[in-house]
C-alpha cells in the first residue's frame, strides 16, 4: 500500500516514506522476509477540544487530526526500525513491542509501537510488522515496558507461535 500526499493549509506533506516495504532479516539460520506497514497513527492524533488542525481522511481515527510533530518525527522512523531489527526491542502491553529512541529533543523520546505476526496469503513475506503508532513523549512520562528481546529472537518465537516472557518486577530494566 502506498500513501498519497496530504495537503493542508497550502502545504503538501509527502507520506511516501511510510509506504509498505519488504525487509529481510536473518534469524535462526534463515533469511526471513517481513512486510512492514504503517498506520495513519504515525502522523495523526486524536482531536483536542477546539482543535483547528486539519482532519486526515480517510483515516482510522474517528476524528484524526494531522500532527506536524508526528509527521516530522516519522521522517526518522526507518532509521529507528533498522537499528531495532539489528538489535533489541522493548516488550510492551499484550502483543505490542516498542522501539524507543531516547533524547530526540529537549526532554523527549520517540516511541514506535509495533506488532509482529506470521503472514498468510502473501507470497512476498512470511511476517508482517505493523507499526501501529509512533509519537514523541516527554521524558518525564515513561512508556510501560516489560523487558527487552533481540529482534531476531522475536522472529523465531513468532514463527513458533510463542511470545517472549514479560518481566513484571518493579526493578526491571527500562529504556
Amino acid at each position: 500500500m502506498g500513501w498519497e500526499n496530504f495537503t493542508a493549509g497550502g502545504q503538501t506533506y509527502d507520506l511516501r516514506h511510510l509506504d509498505e516495504k519488504i525487509i529481510h532479516v536473518e534469524a535462526g539460520g534463515t533469511k526471513h522476509s517481513i512486510l512492514v506497514q504503517f498506520t495513519d497513527h504515525c502522523f495523526t492524533e486524536d482531536a483536542k477540544p477546539g482543535d483547528t488542525r486539519p482532519v486526515f481522511s480517510p483515516g482510522t481515527r474517528k476524528d484524526g487530526r494531522f500532527s506536524e510533530q508526528r509527521y516530522h518525527a516519522s521522517k526518522q522512523i526507518w532509521t529507528c526500525l533498522e537499528r531495532a531489527v539489528n538489535g533489541k526491542v522493548w516488550l510492551g502491553e499484550g502483543d505490542r513491542n516498542l522501539v524507543v529512541k531516547l533524547n530526540v529533543g529537549p526532554n523527549s523520546h520517540y516511541i514506535i509501537v509495533f506488532t509482529l505476526e506470521k503472514l498468510k496469503g502473501d507470497e512476498r513475506a512470511r511476517f508482517r510488522m505493523r507499526v501501529r503508532t509512533a509519537f514523541i513523549r516527554s521524558a518525564d512520562k515513561t512508556a510501560a515496558t516489560y523487558g527487552e528481546v533481540r529482534f531476531k529472537n522475536l522472529i523465531v518465537l513468532t514463527q513458533q507461535g510463542k511470545r517472549p516472557p514479560r518481566i513484571y518486577d518493579s526493578k526491571r530494566k527500562t529504556p
